[in-house]
């Protein structure tokens, strides 16, 4: 659990409240790039690219996502299904196999296709542990949020 901390906002601040709304803009700005870099780190290794857009609706709050249908499989995850060919056969690596991300790790390496080739009509695929991305990014991002809103305060003085 993280630490808690306060946010002290000067008087001269709070009898602006222009600056005030500033220095909050400016910290939840702030915030939601980092957060979109680290959401970014996630797939940096991937060939398929994601996109991470910053979605600013309201004032008061930032949201950092994608509607990436591959992005929500990995980091949501999946139950076991059978996937049937479309055409003669499946093809998929043998052993040796390693993912390009981990559960609850912002971060992403080379991974590993696997060995041979294997062909069949249909398989049953266990399912993908999901990743828990977007949880790790928002606990981190919220435990630092009160440290860069009194950095955007003490740059407003």
């Amino acid at each position: 659990m993280p630490a808690s901390m306060k946010v002290f906002i000067p008087k001269e601040l709070v009898a602006n409240p222009q600056k005030l709304a500033r220095a909050a803009t400016n910290a939840l700005d702030g915030a939601a790039a980092g957060a979109k870099a680290d959401f970014a780190v996630t797939t940096a290794t991937w060939s398929h690219k994601v996109a991470f857009q910053v979605d600013k609706g309201r004032p008061d709050r930032r949201v950092v996502g994608t509607d990436d249908e591959i992005y929500g499989y990995v980091t949501g995850g999946t139950r076991p299904h059978i996937i049937v060919a479309h055409g003669k056969a499946l093809a998929f690596p043998g052993g040796g196999f390693r993912p390009k991300s981990r559960v609850r790790t912002i971060g992403s390496n080379k991974g590993s296709k696997g060995g041979a080739v294997i062909l069949r009509p249909r398989v049953n695929h266990p399912g993908t542990t999901a990743r828990e991305f977007e949880d790790v990014i928002a606990e981190k991002w919220q435990a630092d949020l009160p440290i860069t809103m009194q950095r955007a305060i003490d740059a407003e003085m």
